[in-house]
């Protein structure tokens, strides 16, 4: 098969391995066997081709280390190994000296980058990206002929070399290692378009590493730690910038008042940079600008005339997290995505154009009704829209009115969130056509009536909040029946009354719970313990994320949404706010209502509950020794009821226990010792009369009786001192006695002197009048 010199096997569907007869065909100069499914190492005789300028393996399942034998290629130009599962070590390919491309990416690749590269004066586009290669990058000054070096999602660290010189390079991709330090010289790269280095640590941008890239179109230096003050000088040369993003760092921007930006720019990300406190003025000349995100930038000032004009093409706007005041009077047709939240704008919501996808006007001071929105107009919305907003917050206002009964015509909304408004009535029917809504947030307005019916139908309906209004009628069983995807239901503060509906226990994916301060009667179904989220570990479906289907949308701006909106939870006693950390948060609230009965055994189940309150309730019996199988639980309110009997045993065992309350209650008998519940404040047990025991003062009967154990217990270290005293004690008297009384009975002389002084010390005392010896 020496003749054959082209073969072309791609897209095929082969698998298994290469077999080692591909070495036969020695006379092959290209070789393409991407896009198939096959698996196993790269076959060592791949090196009898000597022949071979055109290698491509792309896009397989390939595995193992690359063969010595690849050495032989001496004649390969282009080589391509992506998407595969190659390990081990790059070679240094030393002899490929006409190597001209190599691409790599999307391996298991380790190890360090060979400095043989460096020779390799032919090559002109170097792709190793998404590996796990390391270390410090070698001097690419003498590949005069790259083009393009694409190292991104590497492991990657240590100060960047200098490219200068490289004429040729077009693309430097570094995005996503851990290179420190400042930017390089980017001296003589004239043709240098697309520079990204994001996700790194470098920390300064000198204006001569970049001020001379005149061919520059791509810019991204976001989500490092760049202190530095850009001016001028940073940004006059770069004539040709299409796109810059220096979001997430410590920039300032210090231009001057009548400074213009020299280019014309398509999208500006500047995010968490110092721009304020004025408005970017430096913007004003902009006429093309498609996407703009300058939030969190410190601007505390109105929004200047001229900006209503600035593009006519804008598809991303994001203002948001600001001190920006005044009203938004106008919205470009064309917009996409557009992000005011945070601020303090005023007066009536602007008009929102129908095709507009995501909307974020949450956390600012908008007042009057829905109708002002522009999506819709009297009973209506203006127009159909072909996609229509798939994501709408409008929460933390000052919007009023009734809620429109249209939205049936929004049939891609799956964020719903127009909490902390004063919106009054009934809930419409109409919102029932939401079939795409995943996240429902009604929570802090003066809504009244039942739940309507029609909200069964949003079968995709994860997390609902409903939490103060004045929705009243039973919990329908619905719920449970209709709704299975359902994660967190919070009908919190409202006026629900009636038993809970056993179909509750249907939704296995619930994992928060809250019915609290409502007058709901009867007792807790013995199917509590079906919330399959709760016994298993992790936050599973509750990691919801939502993110734009505009595919344009989701390809170039990549915004992120997540359904917690500060989720108000009380937890240990008092009221938190939970943010994204609300997914880890397993969590039942029943209190404040008027349901009785004993705790149903099923809960005891839920072995991942961090959080149980029952209290102001009226429950009664004694609480379940099985209580202390919730060893991860955190949180246990059972305060103000009417339970009875001992504190269980097993409540010993809950570790992490940082909250409990027991108070007002009819507990009796000892509290059960060790320092978990007995490390607790006395208020945790007030209330209940009959309880004993530390940390209480009240002493317990049995230890009246006499002297408890405890008390004859002694320091193993301190008998032993004791048992040694007494001994010594008695060895001492014994010969101090024995030592006097046997001198006196050996030694006449001394038993007369002692006798003499005995019979003085008497008469002494008779002289002086002593009444016992005269006696």
């Amino acid at each position: 098969m020496t003749g054959l010199t082209y073969l072309d096997l791609s897209a095929n569907l082969l698998s298994q391995g290469i077999p080692n007869s591909f070495g036969r065909m020695t006379g092959l100069t290209h070789l393409n066997l991407q896009y198939n499914f096959l698996s196993g190492p790269i076959p060592n005789s791949f090196g009898r081709m000597t022949d071979l300028t055109y290698l491509d393996l792309s896009s397989n399942q390939l595995h193992g280390e690359f063969p010595n034998s690849l050495q032989n290629l001496s004649n390969l130009k282009v080589v391509d190994f992506s998407f595969n599962n190659l390990t081990g070590s790059l070679p240094d390919f030393t002899l490929l000296s006409s190597l001209t491309e190599l691409v790599v990416k999307f391996n298991q690749l380790d190890g360090y980058l060979p400095t043989v590269f460096e020779k390799h004066s032919a090559l002109q586009k170097l792709d190793l990206s998404n590996n796990h290669l390391k270390g410090s990058l070698p001097d690419f000054t003498g590949l005069s002929s790259l083009e393009s070096l694409d190292l991104q999602e590497n492991e990657f660290f240590g100060i960047l070399p200098n490219f200068t010189g490289l004429s040729n390079l077009s693309g430097l991709l570094l995005s996503n290692n851990e290179f420190s330090g400042s930017l390089p010289d980017f001296t003589g790269c004239s043709s240098l378009q697309f520079l990204d280095l994001d996700k790194n640590k470098f920390t300064e941008w000198g204006a001569q590493s970049t001020g001379s890239l005149s061919s520059l179109t791509d810019l991204d230096l976001s989500m490092n730690s760049i202190q530095s003050t850009i001016t001028e000088t940073h940004l006059s040369n770069l004539s040709s910038l299409k796109h810059l993003s220096a979001s997430y760092n410590s920039l300032t921007f210090e231009f001057s008042s009548e400074w213009l930006l020299p280019f014309q720019i398509d999208s500006l990300y500047l995010s968490s940079c110092k721009l304020g406190p004025k408005f970017p003025n430096w913007i004003r000349n902009q006429h093309r600008i498609s996407s703009l995100d300058i939030s969190h930038s410190q601007i505390s000032d109105t929004i200047p005339i001229w900006f209503w004009n600035i593009s006519t093409e804008m598809g991303l706007l994001n203002l948001s997290s600001n001190e920006i005041r005044g009203k938004f009077s106008y919205v470009p047709h064309e917009i996409a995505l557009i992000d005011l939240s945070s601020n303090y704008f005023d007066g009536p919501l602007p008009p929102i154009p129908a095709d507009c996808r995501e909307i974020n006007l949450s956390k600012n001071k908008f007042s009057g009704t829905l109708l002002s929105l522009g999506i819709v107009e009297g009973r209506g919305f203006t127009r159909s829209p072909s996609f229509g907003p798939a994501f709408l917050d409008i929460s933390h206002n000052q919007l009023f009115g009734a809620l429109p009964d249209c939205w049936m015509l929004l049939p891609s909304l799956g964020f719903l969130n127009l909490g902390y408004n004063n919106f009054s009535g009934r809930i419409p029917t109409s919102i029932g056509n939401l079939g795409s809504l995943e996240a429902l947030i009604l929570r802090k307005n003066k809504l009244y009536g039942k739940l309507p019916a029609s909200l069964r139908n949003c079968r995709s309906l994860g997390f609902a909040d409903f939490s103060f209004n004045k929705l009243s009628g039973e919990v329908p069983s619905w719920i449970g029946e209709d709704l299975p995807h359902l994660y967190a239901l919070i009908l919190k503060a409202n006026r629900f009354y009636g038993s809970l509906p056993i179909e509750i226990c249907h939704l296995s994916n619930l994992h928060f719970l809250d019915l609290s301060m409502n007058r709901i009667s009867g007792t807790v179904p013995t199917c509590f313990g079906n919330f399959t989220a709760m016994i298993r570990k992790g936050k599973e479906v509750v990691e919801h994320i939502y993110y734009s289907e505009h595919q344009s949308l989701q390809s170039e701006f990549e915004y992120i949404y997540t359904y917690f909106d500060d989720v108000l939870a009380r937890w240990k006693g008092q009221e938190y706010e939970y943010g994204s950390n609300f997914a880890y948060l397993k969590m039942i609230d029943l209190s404040t209502n008027n349901l009785t009965g004993e705790i149903p055994i099923g809960i005891t189940r839920l072995l991942e509950l961090k959080g149980l309150n029952l209290s102001g309730n009226r429950f009664y019996g004694e609480v379940p020794v099985e209580i202390g199988e919730l060893k991860v639980l955190e949180s246990l309110d059972l305060s103000t009821n009417k339970f009875s009997g001992e504190i269980p045993s097993s409540m010993s065992g809950l570790n992490f226990l940082a909250f409990l309350n027991l108070s007002n209650n009819n507990f009796s008998g000892k509290i059960p010792s060790g320092t978990q519940l007995q490390g607790f404040n006395t208020s945790t047990y007030d209330g209940n009369t009959e309880l004993c025991g530390k940390p209480l003062t009240n002493i317990c009967p049995i230890d009246n009786i006499g002297p408890s154990s405890s008390e004859y217990e002694v320091d193993e270290d301190s008998s032993e001192y004791t048992r040694w005293l007494c001994i010594g004690g008695v060895l001492g008297f014994s010969t101090s006695f024995w030592g006097i009384i046997g001198t006196l009975v050996l030694n006449q002389r001394w038993r007369h002197a002692y006798y003499l002084s005995l019979y003085k010390l008497k008469e002494r005392f008779y002289v002086l009048g002593w009444p016992a010896l005269k006696k």
